[in-house]
């Protein structure tokens, strides 16, 4: 990183911004908190790297911030962009200030994750920024809990807000084979390179959904494979249109001639909103809109019958863990070890296996 880069607190940004902390570093550069010496204003400010692809980069991210103030922040759920500046040879993005990623709010809170009375706000506020966010013709492309805030920590119920647009796109602009994303959140048609749209945003909220209920990741994974590996092992491999029109379909799949895998799910409405955004095929993905109409938001505690679906949801969690834990191989507290597999809310029967091979096509692949 480059000298001008160093920040530290008490280092002037351009003409008024005064460091006060810095949040956070990362390839892109730097995250300070700041003091507005000309509005008399606290801000965030993201200070991009001065390389040629950063600048880039940091361009198209404000174009993308241009486009979303026709959108409230507040009532939208996204983060509110006050504007930019120089700094030597870098550009200087200035936000809101928000608390803290939803990912540390998670790790804080930990295992087994949150209740349902906490996510259901958390995931409606996700839903509606995506809808607003959809509405206007933009893709997030990198939805997760690193690039969701909480608002304040304090408050009950939590305020969440999507921030980091730099690997958004137009949904009439997007082609395939480019790959945005982070594997572990990355719907399967986006790894194969074929063709996506807003669908893709609603995968990534569907793995965060199960995160924030499960307290710890859905498939984690650091490359493309791994993660298409636990999504095969755990719902079955993707339709065969999207096999077929995927241009990086032979990367990972040899021509099998195995019935597809039998899921089954038992679920209840939450499990049944998480199933619909995790949807294998994307033309059946739920969309923002429609999942705003969905039954788990509309729930309301009848007496007697809030303490059973907490129940439920708990048995969600657990059966959902382990899960992870047979295509992850992560640990079970003994409660997850405890749930009888017959009272599950998510029951998974692979009934036939498919194997997920790192090796080119032995045969041209089609529809069986």
């Amino acid at each position: 990183m480059n000298n001008e880069l160093q920040i530290i607190t008490g280092t002037r940004l351009g003409r008024c911004h005064i460091v006060e902390d810095v949040l956070g570093r990362g390839s892109f550069g730097t995250v300070a908190k700041c003091q507005n010496m000309h509005t008399n204003s606290t801000e965030a400010v993201k200070v991009n790297g001065s390389a040629p692809m950063f600048m880039d980069l940091a361009f198209k991210e404000i174009s993308f911030l241009k486009r979303l103030r026709c959108l409230d922040a507040d009532t939208c759920n996204i983060v509110k962009w006050n504007g930019y500046f120089f700094h030597k040879q870098s550009i200087c993005m200035t936000f809101e200030v928000l608390d803290q990623s939803l990912k540390a709010y998670l790790e804080e809170r930990g295992s087994p994750g949150l209740p349902a009375a906490e996510i259901r706000p958390v995931l409606h506020q996700l839903v509606t920024a995506l809808a607003h966010i959809h509405s206007i013709g933009v893709l997030h492309l990198d939805l997760k809990p690193d690039n969701v805030m909480v608002v304040d920590c304090t408050q009950q119920p939590v305020r969440v807000k999507i921030i980091d647009f730099g690997l958004a796109g137009l949904l009439s602009e997007v082609k395939v084979g480019e790959r945005r994303g982070t594997p572990s959140y990355m719907a399967p048609e986006m790894m194969l390179a074929a063709p996506f749209d807003e669908t893709f945003d609603m995968w990534s909220l569907g793995v965060i959904a199960a995160e924030l209920a499960m307290g710890c990741m859905l498939y984690p994974a650091y490359i493309d494979y791994d993660a298409l590996s636990n999504i095969v092992e755990t719902q079955g491999q993707p339709p065969d249109d999207i096999l077929d029109r995927g241009m990086r379909t032979p990367m990972f799949f040899c021509r099998q001639k195995n019935k597809r895998p039998e899921i089954i799910l038992f679920c209840l409405d939450g499990i049944n909103l998480i199933k619909s955004m995790l949807h294998l095929d994307a033309g059946q993905r739920v969309k923002a809109r429609e999942a705003l109409q969905h039954p788990f938001f509309s729930f309301s505690c009848i007496p007697g019958e809030a303490g059973d679906m907490e129940s439920e949801w708990s048995m969600f969690k657990a059966s959902i863990a382990e899960v992870a834990v047979r295509s992850c191989g992560q640990k079970v507290t003994g409660a997850c070890r405890g749930c009888n597999p017959k009272t599950r809310w998510w029951t998974l029967a692979v009934r036939e296996a498919v194997r997920l091979k790192k090796e080119t096509f032995r045969a041209d692949f089609g529809v069986s």
